[in-house]
């Protein structure tokens, strides 16, 4: 009998339920920079599919703080830590765990102004460099790109 009363408790307690879904960034006034990687990462692994190497988010010239660096880690169960995505001797990225290739997704040069909107750039794994204009509007941040492609 006791068995049965704490197995019917365990059952009103858990509703064995995926907890519910994180806001959109882009709703959110107060992060542009995280609804700019939100946007950008969401295209990236919608293309990449499934299967894929390691994938970090880095900002330059300054690092994702690691609260932001966790708000997307959150939305993005494949995205790693920016520490573990090592450049290797060829030019190419590594995964400081096992070694394998692994990508970066960038977003650089980004700034918001009173006068103006937000503005960045964002570079992807084989896409040309997007320079990115965001507005808040209707409740949410809208992106205009423009891809460029960039001498090397």
């Amino acid at each position: 009998m006791p068995l049965l009363a704490a197995g019917a408790l365990a059952g009103c307690v858990s509703d064995g339920g995926a907890p519910p879904p994180l806001p959109p960034l882009a709703a959110d006034s107060s992060r542009p920079l995280l609804a700019l990687f939100e946007h950008v990462l969401t295209g990236y692994f919608a293309e990449a599919g499934a299967q894929g190497p390691t994938v970090c988010a880095t900002l330059s010239p300054k690092p994702l703080s690691a609260e932001q660096e966790e708000a997307l880690i959150l939305r993005f169960v494949r995205l790693a830590p920016a520490d573990r995505c090592r450049p290797a001797d060829d030019g190419t990225w590594r995964d400081a765990i096992t070694g394998e290739p692994a990508q970066t997704v960038r977003i650089y040069n980004f700034a918001c102004r009173e006068e103006a909107p937000c503005a960045g750039w964002a570079t992807v794994p084989g896409r040309p460099a997007t320079r990115y204009t965001l507005r808040f509007e209707g409740g949410a941040w809208r992106f205009d790109g423009d891809p460029r492609i960039i001498a090397e």
